[in-house]
């Protein structure tokens, strides 16, 4: 097969890396893909735009693809899968009235409100004032989101009412909705649900390994929102097994109302919810779950940790998403639970200073001091190939992903591989300068 990956970062890197992998495929192409990418073999960067679908269609018709697969969400809530499919072409994502999930806090909200999913308490303004008084006798801290997307930056939480104030103005101010959402804050452990949902349709979806995110730029969960700074599998590892069964069913029913409650409101059209689902969700100090959000792609950079897992685990990431012949993998953390296996994958971001805010690029990276095996990967996320050196163009450049048969030892292989990535100010490669980069130094905690 030939498989189209759309996307430039470490999400679209991971799964052009994982699909290669496979017997199943002879080329994989990535739109417009990294410095990262560009240097894999049998994958090639097209230098082409996410956004621009005519050209995207024109390219997989040329090229013969067979599958294309959405990274982004962005494509996903402009419809591009609409597009394809009117040109009889195979892809992998949400049409774009099943993306509304991810695109609209505000429809989602209501979704879950209205199919009785269990979230955080919530109020909708679009207008500045209102929102400011409903907040005025409120307990901080609380959360304020952007209707629409945002990459990662239309949520904040805000410790005290002038910050409340001053995201409030800010957000109803951006170009990313008219409206915002000022929801509880809700404290707990982070878990990441993913599913592929497949070309197989309702009811045979397959449930990836839980996955945690660290959604704060600095240590202790403090500073700005991020897209993700670090991430971890099996976050919940310390719990009793007894508690993961019900966990485990918990978030499965949670799963399945979100399915047949997106189909439901979509029974007009012939096709059910298709594509990847994220559902990001709260666990408190009592097990009980709610709903943070929804993703209709796969998370970043959770993405990388689970690509590692699954090749670890030697399951095929075309098969999952085919599923034909019917895989017999329903869901990998039964597995988990089930058997004796404590391995653990730990991913760690490098990202640029100033981000998520303005950042530095254009400086130089040089990663050979850190031998990629099975158990160890670089995914590149802003990079570009430049004179066959790596240049930063991102705020997040790459992600060091670390395998390992205990959690400890893939924390300290995570670590002890980031630090030997050199910083260059010039091209040359002979001004170090380690302070143009910076890491979370408590991914695992």
């Amino acid at each position: 097969m030939k498989v189209l990956v759309i996307g430039q970062g470490g999400r679209e890197h991971a799964v052009a890396w994982k699909l290669m992998q496979s017997e199943k495929v002879e080329k994989v192409y990535v739109c417009p893909g990294n410095g990262g990418t560009a240097k894999e073999q049998d994958i090639e960067n097209i230098d082409l735009s996410p956004a621009d679908t005519p050209s995207l269609i024109d390219f997989a018709n040329r090229e013969n693809i067979d599958l294309t697969i959405v990274g982004p969400e962005a494509p996903l809530v402009d419809g591009i899968v609409d597009e394809f499919n009117k040109h009889n072409l195979k892809i992998f994502g949400p049409s774009k009235k099943y993306a509304l999930l991810e695109g609209s806090k505000v429809f989602s909200k209501e979704f879950m409100k209205h199919f009785d999913i269990p979230t955080a308490d919530y109020q909708m303004f679009s207008s500045g004032n209102e929102a400011k008084n409903f907040i005025e006798d409120k307990q901080h801290p609380i959360v304020i989101k952007a209707d629409g997307l945002a990459a990662g930056k239309g949520v904040v939480v805000s410790q005290n009412k002038n910050q409340s104030f001053e995201a409030i103005d800010e957000l109803l101010a951006s170009n990313h909705s008219n409206h915002i959402v000022i929801e509880e804050f809700l404290s707990g452990q982070e878990l990441s649900a993913i599913y592929v949902c497949n070309f197989k349709g309702c009811s045979y979806e397959i449930a990836l390994p839980w996955t945690k995110d660290y959604k704060s730029r600095d240590e202790y969960n403090s500073g700005p929102n991020t897209g993700g700074m670090g991430a971890i599998s099996h976050p919940l590892g310390y719990e009793h097994k007894n508690s993961i069964f019900k966990l485990h069913i918990d978030i499965e029913k949670i799963m399945i109302k979100t399915i047949t409650g997106i189909n439901n409101y979509n029974k007009n059209l012939n096709n059910g919810y298709l594509g990847f689902l994220y559902i990001g969700l709260m666990i408190d100090n009592k097990n009980n779950i709610k709903v943070l959000e929804y993703n209709c792609r796969l998370g970043d950079p959770e993405t990388q940790n689970l690509m590692l897992t699954l090749e670890n685990k030697n399951i095929d990431l075309l098969d999952l998403i085919i599923n034909q012949p019917i895989s017999s993998i329903k869901d990998i953390n039964l597995d988990k639970i089930e058997d004796v296996d404590d391995s653990f994958c730990c991913t760690i971001v490098l990202a640029a200073i100033g981000y998520p805010g303005e950042y530095k690029k254009g400086f130089y990276i040089d990663h050979s001091d850190v031998i990629e095996n099975n158990n160890l990967k670089i995914f590149h996320a802003g990079t570009t190939l430049k004179n066959n050196k790596f240049q930063s163009t991102g705020g997040r450049i790459l992600t060091v992903n670390a395998y390992s048969d205990t959690k400890e030892n893939a924390l300290a292989a995570a670590y002890r591989n980031i630090k030997k990535i050199k910083i260059y100010e010039d091209a040359d490669m002979k001004v170090q300068n380690q302070d143009l980069v910076f890491y979370r130094e408590d991914i695992g905690n």
